[in-house]
């Protein structure tokens, strides 16, 4: 386990749903050749999944995954993976009419969630083919309605003061920021130089590669990332909030109203249906966001203490490991 976990947001709509969680069934509309009727059962099919891959036989993997979607026809995931293999098997044109078959059995088209696995299968939806479809329309519509409440939200957003914002340079001190991340008894996995403060250029000392070290604390370094609140309960509900630091658990802390709340991570570019998992929208999606880094301090075996940005040289931070 190593800290980029950290820097995840968190908690991506697959991840924090069932994996095969059930949506209601099919209406009219088009719907693509699964080789069989739909059955309500789980396969494990993961090995012939595995063999298929590593051969990259795209057309056997294609046959593998459309058994997967008809033992749970109206769930996302094995749609996902079927696409995944349509668009290996360069079948853009099967793989936009099971675009439209889920869109028929009411499975959301979510360019924030779709392709969690594998991002190949986002660009589906940019393919004039798609656009042209029903769904790609209704699609295109839902996105619009986003865009513009996310204009107003950033209207909204201009008009907070100053002091009722987190400082731009954010510092989350004390965080420990990634599933079941500890302080104590590190290993040091590489030479690690130590300095006397977080950004400081003064050298505080070297941790050696395969010694010992404590570590004591930590602090993350970011920059806040303004959201839209659009569904109410720990946050109120049309409101802005600001993402600071991953807690763990699919869990984080957020800025709003003056106050620190600690709330589930379910943040997106686009919530067509506010959730728990996808409560806020991000205001501006498309900017490149400065990169979050986490100072540790730890305490070397002769005494020594200082701060790195580097806690990838340190080991047995992961008290699940």
């Amino acid at each position: 386990m190593t800290a980029s976990r950290a820097y995840l947001p968190i908690c991506l709509a697959l991840i924090c749903q069932p994996l095969f969680a059930q949506t209601p069934g099919p209406r009219p509309g088009r719907f693509y050749d699964l080789g069989g009727p739909c059955k309500d059962e789980r396969l494990m099919l993961f090995g012939e999944i595995r063999a298929a891959e590593q051969s990259a036989d795209w057309e056997k993997l294609v046959e593998i995954q459309k058994r997967n979607v008809r033992a749970a026809c109206n769930s996302e995931y094995p749609w996902d993976q079927l696409l995944f293999a349509l668009v290996k098997a360069h079948r853009t044109s099967d793989a936009v009419l099971a675009l439209e078959d889920m869109d028929s059995r009411n499975i959301e088209l979510n360019p924030s969630t779709l392709g969690a696995t594998h991002p190949e299968i986002k660009g589906l939806l940019d393919t004039p083919a798609f656009k042209a479809t029903p769904a790609g329309r209704k699609l295109a519509q839902l996105e619009k309605i986003s865009d513009d409440r996310r204009m107003r939200f950033r209207r909204l957003l201009n008009a907070i003061p100053a002091n009722r914002r987190p400082p731009v340079n954010y510092i989350a001190k004390g965080a420990c920021p990634f599933e079941c991340c500890r302080y104590g008894d590190w290993s040091v996995l590489e030479d690690t130089v130590l300095f006397a403060a977080p950004g400081s250029k003064q050298i505080a000392g070297r941790a050696k590669k395969g010694s010992r070290a404590a570590g004591l604390t930590g602090e993350v370094h970011l920059t806040p990332v303004p959201v839209a609140v659009l569904k109410g309960g720990d946050l109120p509900k049309d409101s802005i909030a600001f993402v600071l630091d991953y807690a763990g658990e699919g869990f984080g802390n957020v800025y709003t109203n003056g106050k620190i709340a600690s709330v589930p991570f379910g943040t997106a570019k686009y919530c067509f249906t506010p959730s728990d998992s996808c409560w806020g929208e991000i205001l501006f999606p498309d900017t490149n966001q400065k990169k979050q880094v986490w100072w540790v301090r730890v305490k070397l075996a002769n005494g020594t203490i200082g701060w790195t940005d580097k806690p990838d040289n340190f080991g047995d931070k992961d008290a699940c490991g």
